[in-house]
């Protein structure tokens, strides 16, 4: 059974009761109760989210092809809410995602590049977003990618560990985002936040250069693997003729910078 049917089901249930205290004479208006009524329903709607997670089925999924494309540039746009992006498109397929109200995507293949858009609204407000409360997007590990992600108030999952992805541009506001960059090839992350927590993880093997400028900041970069070479600079002894390595370039305001 799908949230939503739960949600509305409980709406009626509730408006049948409270229509029959009022033709018992207990209420006199059952109108007065409405805004209240709904607030809680929406909140344990919420609520319910955090604990009830149904898998999806392949209705609720769809797939752009990759077609001949051999590059895929993928921009992602996310009002609030939880956003999983991660490698794992099957063969052939440039995007595998959720599909759900409030989601719009398209794909145009422009010579070698596909060029690949995604707009996905909040995932918690009723009748908007996937039924599970969280959009996932998987991407291909075909060929090589670059990812931009703009979101709001959101929980990013972000995983290119098997993606070849070469560029990753994240800007967000009010948001927790956790990355973790690729595990081969050569690779940027530019991240521009506003209050934000932001966790990268460097797989081991990858060389790194870390840049971070900050207002009021936590800066916890691992120093063991890269040493600090200046004020906001970071890097890894032989970031310079690694083959496989990524360059971290963060600015950020309030929040947390972590990088390990």
């Amino acid at each position: 059974m799908k949230r939503d049917n739960f949600f509305w089901g409980g709406v009626l249930i509730l408006a049948g009761f409270l229509l029959y205290l009022q033709g018992q004479g207990y209420i006199e208006n059952v109108f007065r109760y409405f805004w209240p009524i709904t607030l809680i329903l929406i909140g344990g709607w919420i609520i319910l989210g955090v604990y009830w997670k149904p898998t999806p089925s392949t209705a609720d999924t769809f797939s752009i092809a990759l077609g001949a494309a051999q590059r895929v540039n993928y921009r992602f746009a996310h009002g609030a809410g939880q956003l999983d992006i991660s490698g794992g498109a099957s063969m052939g397929q440039a995007l595998v995602g959720t599909s759900a109200v409030g989601m719009n995507r398209s794909g145009q293949l422009n010579g070698d590049n596909l060029d690949v858009r995604v707009e996905a609204g909040p995932s918690f407000v009723p009748f908007v977003g996937p039924n599970e409360g969280v959009w996932r997007f998987q991407l291909t590990r075909d060929v090589p990618v670059s990812v931009t992600v703009e979101s709001g108030a959101s929980m990013l999952n972000i995983d290119l560990q098997d993606v070849r992805a070469t560029r990753l541009v994240l800007k967000t506001g009010a948001s927790s985002a956790n990355v973790t960059m690729p595990a081969r090839g050569a690779s940027i992350l530019d991240v521009e936040t506003g209050a934000a927590s932001i966790n990268v993880r460097v797989p081991d093997g990858i060389a790194a250069r870390i840049r971070v400028r900050e207002g009021v900041t936590a800066v916890n970069v691992d120093t063991d693997r890269f040493p600090r070479l200046d004020s906001g600079l970071f890097q890894s002894a032989d970031f310079d003729g690694a083959q496989d390595r990524t360059e971290i370039n963060i600015e950020s305001g309030l929040g947390s910078i972590s990088v390990k």
